[in-house]
């Protein structure tokens, strides 16, 4: 049975296989008639659009030809009309061209006509001129003739006035009056200055020089003696020179070398062997009867013809008070005269009379190690009796404040102090400014009249050379 079971399943196995392998037959077969159908549709379809592709390649080259012709035959007839174009452009070019040269040609016609125009303008003016010139100098050597014969009628008449007046100039020199002080240059009164200085000093005493002669009346004539030591140098000359050379017409400036006088003398860092020179001026100006000395750090604001010409009252010197005289007790003076050597006047027909100079030298090389205030202390000790006060005016300090100033004389004698309102006039209107401290070089403070005395610096022609070379603050 199990066999029997065995057979029919695997007979039913097999019919079933059978059936399986027949169906799939079938459909393979079905499959294969389908794409064989196909295929050849595939190509009688390919073969068809490669004719129509080349109909229409064909058709395609044919249209290019075509529209290559039109295109060429449109082309020629664009450069046809540009050529055309063109050749008008370049017609009008030259229409252009030719009106441009035209007006051109004008304008340099118009040119030359103004320039001709303008040459025969200038060639007016120039005669013009020439005949205004001619005329100017003949007017000018008719004014010059005039002048002259009114100058040579003044020069009659001052030499007239002068003959007349000898008598009694005469009669002043006899009682003591100014001597050589009275000569005239060009009919202008001669005053003898006198400053002395080294090196160090140079600028700050142009500055006092050329406000010395900035001040000068219109008939006075300064003559400026300037003593110098042996290193003094050329062009340091040249610098002090140039006073002269500015104001020829109002003062002369003549050097005195000193060489090594006074070597040796009593000095410290700020008052230098030069100092001492004043003391010799009766000797060095054997003519002159009179003489201003004045120090490099003063300023004069007025005329000093008045000064020249004080009563002097038999007195060698006067200057402006000094401070109670502490300096000259060692020498056993007290309630004395004492000044200040900064401006003073001097009487040198007096100190040449009594030999000063020789009592000077004497005094000093006596007294080699004590004279603590230099050629102030010769002058207070030597001439005690014979020095008297100048009015404030003439050589008053550069106090800092008005105040200090009163102080300052109400520590004089009361037989000695300066009338109070007398005093504030000076400060507030000085003749001679002596700038004792501080000095405007100095640039540390602005003493009174500090701008009076730069525009004195800018007037010398020097400005910057006072600025960077004046002495600086010791």
């Amino acid at each position: 049975m199990r066999y029997l079971t065995f057979v029919k399943a695997f007979v039913i196995i097999c019919l079933i296989s059978g059936v399986i392998i027949l169906f799939i037959n079938n459909d393979l077969v079905v499959k294969s008639s389908y794409n064989n159908q196909g295929q050849n549709n595939n190509n009688n379809n390919l073969n068809k659009k490669y004719n129509d592709d080349k109909e229409i390649a064909k058709r395609t080259k044919e249209k290019e030809e075509e529209f290559k012709k039109e295109d060429n035959e449109r082309n020629k007839k664009i450069e046809e009309e540009l050529k055309k174009i063109d050749e008008e452009e370049d017609e009008k070019k030259e229409e252009e061209k030719k009106k441009i040269a035209e007006e051109e040609e004008k304008k340099k016609e118009e040119e030359r006509k103004k320039k001709e125009e303008e040459k025969k303008k200038k060639e007016e003016e120039r005669k013009k001129k020439e005949e205004e010139e001619e005329k100017k100098k003949k007017e000018e050597e008719e004014s010059k003739k005039k002048e002259e014969e009114e100058d040579r009628r003044k020069k009659e008449e001052e030499e007239k006035k002068k003959k007349e007046e000898e008598p009694k100039r005469k009669k002043e020199e006899e009682k003591g009056g100014i001597n050589t002080n009275t000569k005239t240059k060009d009919g202008k009164l001669r005053i003898a200055c006198a400053y002395a200085l080294d090196n160090v000093y140079v600028y700050p005493t142009l500055v006092a020089m050329t406000s010395l002669v900035e001040n000068a009346g219109g008939k006075t004539f300064y003559d400026i003696y300037v003593m110098i030591g042996q290193s003094f140098k050329e062009e340091n000359k040249k610098v002090l020179k140039s006073v002269e050379n500015k104001h020829p017409e109002h003062c002369e400036v003549i050097f005195i070398d000193m060489g090594s006088k006074f070597k040796g003398a009593d000095t410290n860092i700020k008052i230098p062997t030069a100092a001492y020179y004043r003391l010799e001026l009766p000797n060095l100006l054997p003519n002159v009867n009179r003489v201003i000395w004045m120090d490099g750090d003063t300023a004069v604001f007025e005329d000093l013809t008045e000064l020249i010409t004080l009563d002097m009252k038999g007195n060698y010197i006067m200057g402006f008070l000094d401070s109670i005289p502490t300096a000259i007790e060692r020498f056993g003076m007290k309630e004395a005269t004492v000044l200040c050597s900064g401006v003073l006047l001097l009487d040198l027909d007096a100190l040449r009379k009594n030999n000063m100079s020789e009592k000077f030298n004497k005094f000093i090389s006596q007294n080699l190690g004590r004279i603590n205030q230099q050629d102030q202390t010769v002058i207070n000790v030597v001439c005690q009796g014979k020095t008297a006060p100048l009015p404030p005016k003439y050589g008053i300090w550069s106090f800092e404040a008005e105040r200090y100033g009163l102080e300052h004389n109400n520590k004089q004698w009361p037989w000695l102090r300066y009338d109070e309102n007398e005093f504030k006039q000076a400060y507030r209107h000085p003749a001679i400014l002596h700038y004792v401290w501080p000095k405007p070089f100095w640039r540390r403070k602005r003493p009174i009249f500090n701008t009076e005395w730069w525009e004195y610096a800018d007037m010398s022609g020097y400005y910057k050379e006072v600025i960077y070379n004046s002495p600086k603050w010791i």
